[in-house]
């Protein structure tokens, strides 16, 4: 048996269809169907995901960068932001006037938009059936942010405001993701390894961008799917085509993992 962990935008998820491709969910109903165990790990908290999973077949899934873990569709693990960190980071968010929107494992929120990256954000999620909730909703909880600056120093004035509380993963063009202290894709896929009792070193891990790289170094075996972020090379066992010329079928196929 094998324990996989796959990333969905990128690598399961075709940017280009928004979608993942029929050759994608047959090679991973091949793995399933030879006993081994198949997780998306991602970035996405559950409510960006939920509409995007129908058909796909997964034994779990591990969302908001190792903050909500589910397996065969119980929940096994969740954390979310305090009170006290909620209000840290609706302050530190007027501040420094910065657009973000805030990933909770049911909904998601924003506060206020200050340039028109949000707002392209939001028409992007209710093109998929995901609404925008405003923070003073009364249900408002989140683990997990996407944080786009308008300069460095707003950048780095806003992280250290936060980073007792926050670890932070940077993305090109001012763009950062703001996760609750300690958690991540390789604290998840651990915690999963830990309850099967599976060696983690003999996990497999794909992955498309500077995200997954934890979870890439966690894994036995690991796969870069694209070009996205070639500097991530050195660190896998395999680099393959990306997710539009069907990578994770070619990688699967070229890991023996299936026929």
């Amino acid at each position: 048996m094998n324990l996989l962990f796959f990333d969905f935008d990128g690598t399961l998820h075709v940017p280009q269809t928004n979608q993942v491709s029929k050759k994608t969910i047959e090679s991973l109903h091949k793995l399933r169907k030879k006993g081994d165990l198949v997780f998306i790990n991602t970035g996405r908290c559950y409510s960006s995901l939920e509409v995007q999973l129908h058909g796909v077949p997964v034994d779990g899934v591990i969302c908001g960068c190792g903050t909500l873990i589910s397996y065969h569709d119980t929940i096994v693990y969740r954390a979310d932001a305090s009170i006290n960190q909620r209000q840290k980071v609706l302050e530190a968010l007027r501040k420094y006037r910065v657009d973000a929107f805030l990933e909770g494992h049911e909904d998601l929120y924003c506060d206020r938009s200050y340039s028109d990256r949000l707002d392209k954000v939001t028409q992007f999620f209710e093109r998929v059936n995901v609404l925008m909730k405003n923070v003073e909703d009364p249900h408002f909880s989140f683990s997990k942010m996407s944080l786009y600056y308008e300069s460095e120093e707003q950048k780095q004035a806003f992280e250290k405001s936060l980073e007792k509380d926050f670890d932070f993963i940077h993305f090109p063009n001012l763009k950062s993701e703001a996760v609750l202290k300690s958690h991540s894709k390789a604290t998840g896929m651990r915690k999963i390894a830990t309850l099967l009792d599976f060696p983690i070193e003999k996990c497999i891990a794909f992955g498309d961008s500077d995200n997954d790289s934890d979870m890439l170094l966690a894994a036995s075996q690991s796969v870069l799917i694209g070009e996205n972020a070639p500097h991530l090379k050195d660190i896998v066992s395999l680099q393959a085509p990306c997710a539009k010329e069907e990578g994770v079928t070619w990688a699967l196929k070229k890991l023996k993992l299936i026929d």
